[in-house]
């Protein structure tokens, strides 16, 4: 996860922004040392077997004066005569069990950790540039972690993997909740189900948001705000090409009624971009691929998924995401961040399509939450890695060839599954999609089992910006993107279904999508859908970003 970056570096961090995107995860083995990176951040531990303490978090590089504040934090088991050292300094921790935070500034490290904080007098001081702690009892080595140049404000936290994270981000686990109804629905075939699915709220509304413009959504917001219901927004703050004045214009009107609307933003925000598109209502929560806008749920463009799941847990598990994400102080109120915006123009949806494939109801056999960059590339590759017959993709693009979900699928066509991949073809991701499909040309020759397709609307949407997948009986619904940036840096949400019937009825609109839209096989050929331009403004932020998607 890197820093935001403000407007005025944009064009030069363009040139470098690439090598940020990669983070790679290295799974930790019990008793040896092992290597973790997050871009060029390198660490190691070596950890003695059935040890009875452990370090388990060090934050080296705070945002203070003179670095005030860093800490390293241990998990004691058994009481004993403990010692922390980095080579130069040796501190003693107290004679008890927990989890203790050691730090010479206790004022400064208290608001960053709830471990026991305890001050010590040595000459303990994490350097930037790189480190290496021993936790010794009596005196014999019980763990050893080392690092090299600490990213700013993050934290190196250890748990099945060790891993840099922002300050102010606590990973989740991903939540398996059993035999839930579910609705399953696709736009612009549905535009009313994501409307119906907020609807009616008496207790809470959460509605977390990349965009927001539909003045649907905003009305019921409103009208929720009114009879009482706990109504609270949370949008991304630069989104991609800027902020559109329609936003501005409904983010005033929600903040005049009332409504609590918190904007992620500023140079140490937890997440490259809070790009989720979900909301909790009462005891029920909707997962979309689409934005809360006209193009997307307004039904007026874009090919996507959504499903509306009726649990209680689920929706307790999206607003325990919601709150982590919304309470924290890379979020700021709206009235105080609209200060920062001005104007310029963009596009807007204005298509009409019909319903070809109505929503459909079941009872799920199980769903899991996923959450990025928490857990879901981990899950999606052994979702995929335990498929045996059918894999369906659909995606607007695919970052590359070498991206690590894309490589399980290659797998998966290896061992005989049958691997479609449905890609955009409009302009901003024709070429790159024609690249990659050329590339896994030339890795799978004749392959039988693998096809990739770039999908040409043809009267049924206007273009693919749905991020879905069926493996076997499971489907995934939700805003991942395929590539390193959406997994590794942003704030995502998807669930992953798990039921025969819905992920047959994804499969059917798939199907309808990927011999309906009149592209041939790719590398054969390629149709590619034409675009339509219209008016409007823009709000330009503070900072802009690489592309995470486009409208």
């Amino acid at each position: 996860m890197v820093p935001r970056i403000s407007v005025d570096s944009r064009f030069r961090q363009a040139l470098v922004i690439g090598c940020w995107l990669a983070i790679v995860g290295v799974a930790i083995m019990s008793g040896t040392a092992v290597a973790h990176s997050t871009g060029n951040h390198q660490s190691t531990h070596t950890a003695t077997e059935a040890a009875d303490g452990r370090i388990v978090e060090l934050y080296p590089n705070p945002t203070t004066p003179q670095n005030h504040g860093e800490f390293v934090t241990v998990d004691i088991d058994k009481a004993g005569n403990w010692t922390l050292s980095d080579g130069e300094g040796t501190a003693r921790l107290p004679d008890g069990i927990g989890e203790f935070a050691i730090t010479r500034h206790p004022d400064k490290t208290a608001t960053h950790t709830n471990a026991t904080v305890v001050e010590t007098s040595a000459n303990l001081q994490l350097a930037v540039g790189g480190e290496r702690l021993e936790l010794r009892r009596d005196g014999q080595l019980v763990d050893r972690v080392s690092y090299e140049d600490a990213p700013e404000s993050q934290r190196w936290h250890r748990d099945h993997e060790s891993h840099w994270l922002p300050n102010g981000f606590q990973p989740r686990e991903p939540a398996t909740i059993n035999s839930t109804p579910v609705e399953a629905f696709v736009l612009p075939d549905s535009p009313d189900a994501p409307l119906a699915a907020i609807e009616g709220a008496d207790q809470r509304l959460y509605l977390a948001a990349y965009t927001l413009t539909s003045q649907r959504v905003v009305d019921e917001l409103i009208a929720a705000h009114e009879r009482g219901t706990t109504v609270r927004v949370l949008v991304e703050g630069g989104p991609v090409g800027g902020m559109s004045t329609q936003q501005a214009d409904r983010l005033n009107r929600l903040t005049e009624a009332g409504v609590d609307v918190q904007v992620m933003t500023g140079e140490q925000a937890r997440f490259r971009y809070h790009h989720p598109k979900y909301a909790v209502v009462d005891d029920r929560a909707v997962v979309l691929t689409e934005n809360w806008k006209p193009s997307g749920t307004g039904g007026r463009e874009n090919r996507g998924w959504g499903v509306t799941v009726d649990s209680p847990k689920t929706a307790d598990e999206l607003a325990a995401v919601f709150t982590h994400d919304a309470t924290w102080n890379d979020t700021v109120s709206w009235s105080k961040f609209r200060s920062t915006a001005e104007t310029t123009e963009v596009e807007a949806a204005t298509g009409s399509y019909s319903q070809n494939q109505p929503p459909m109801t079941a009872t799920a056999d199980a769903v899991t939450v996923l959450t990025a960059p928490d857990n879901a590339d981990e899950e999606l590759i052994q979702l995929i890695n335990s498929t045996d017959d059918r894999l369906l993709i659909v995606q607007p693009s695919i970052g590359d060839r070498e991206f690590r979900l894309l490589r399980a699928a290659l797998r998966a066509a290896d061992r005989g599954v049958d691997v479609r991949i449905l890609l955009g073809s409009r302009w901003y991701n024709e070429e790159e999609n024609k690249a990659l499909a050329s590339t896994l040309r030339e890795r799978t020759g004749q392959s039988e089992t693998l096809t990739v397709r770039l999908a040409a609307g043809n009267g049924r949407f206007g273009k693919i910006h749905a991020k879905g997948i069926v493996a076997d009986d499971t489907a995934v619904v939700g805003s991942i993107n395929w590539n390193e940036n959406s997994v590794d840096n942003n704030r995502e949400v998807a669930l992953a279904i798990e039921d025969a019937e819905v992920a047959d009825y994804y499969a059917a609109v798939f199907d309808g999508d990927w011999s309906g839209g009149g592209a041939d096989d790719l590398p054969v050929g390629i149709l590619v859908v034409a675009i339509g331009v219209a008016g409007g403004v823009v709000l330009v932020l503070n900072r802009r970003l690489t592309f995470a998607e486009k409208r």
